[in-house]
């Protein structure tokens, strides 16, 4: 995306979300043009992506929960559940999806023992 191009913002999938880009022969990164700021949850909808196979986004390389604002000009990454255990700490995963009911908690491990 060029310098010049602020309306756009930059969106891709990982694990297994990226084989939702590659079913609707989108390219990588999807390019789309927004006129004012959106939610993350608001881009998923807008992109037809349900909520429940989403976890956390990334913007612009931070791990953000689905409510975090997507700025025009900002570069977001869709990641499902699913990442490996000591990446998730790392990436911030915990500290950003405490509201997420799809997302892995401590305390939903505690329950299931």
């Amino acid at each position: 995306m060029s310098v010049q191009d602020k309306k756009a913002i930059e969106v891709r999938g990982f694990l297994q979300l990226d084989q939702v880009f590659k079913k609707r022969n989108w390219p990588v990164p999807l390019l789309i043009d927004l006129e004012k700021p959106i939610t993350g949850i608001e881009l998923a909808e807008k992109l037809e992506i349900p909520i429940d196979e989403i976890e956390i986004i990334f913007v612009n390389g931070f791990a953000q929960s689905l409510h975090c604002i997507i700025q025009p000009g900002d570069r977001v990454a869709f990641v499902p559940p699913g990442c490996p255990g000591p990446y998730r700490m790392a990436l911030g995963f915990y500290s950003k999806n405490q509201e997420n009911k799809f997302s892995f908690t401590l305390k939903d491990k505690k329950e299931e023992q």
